[in-house]
C-alpha cells in the first residue's frame, strides 16, 4: 500500500465518523425546529450561530485552520437551517 492509499483510508475512516456525527446533529436540529415552532421562534438565531462559530474556533489546536473551520460551521448551520425550514 502506498502512502497515498494509506492517507485516503485514514480520510475514509474520519469521513465515516463525521457522517455519523453530522447525521446526529441534524436529528437534534429537527428537535430544535420543533421547539422553535411550538414557541413561535424564528429558525435563524444569528447570535447563536456566531457563538457556535466562535466557540469552535477557540477549540482549534492549529489556528491556521480558522478560516476553514468558520466556513465549515457556517455551511453546516446553513444546512441545519434548511432542514428546520422544511419541517
Amino acid at each position: 500500500m502506498t502512502d497515498l492509499e494509506q492517507y485516503r483510508q485514514e480520510i475514509d475512516a474520519i469521513d465515516q465518523e463525521l457522517t455519523s456525527l453530522v447525521e446526529q446533529r441534524f436529528e437534534v436540529a429537527k428537535k430544535v425546529a420543533a421547539y422553535k415552532r411550538a414557541h413561535a421562534l424564528p429558525v435563524l438565531d444569528s447570535s447563536r450561530e456566531d457563538a457556535v462559530i466562535q466557540r469552535n474556533l477557540e477549540r482549534l489546536v492549529r489556528s491556521e485552520y480558522e478560516t476553514e473551520i468558520a466556513a465549515f460551521y457556517t455551511g453546516l448551520m446553513a444546512i441545519s437551517r434548511s432542514i428546520q425550514e422544511k419541517m
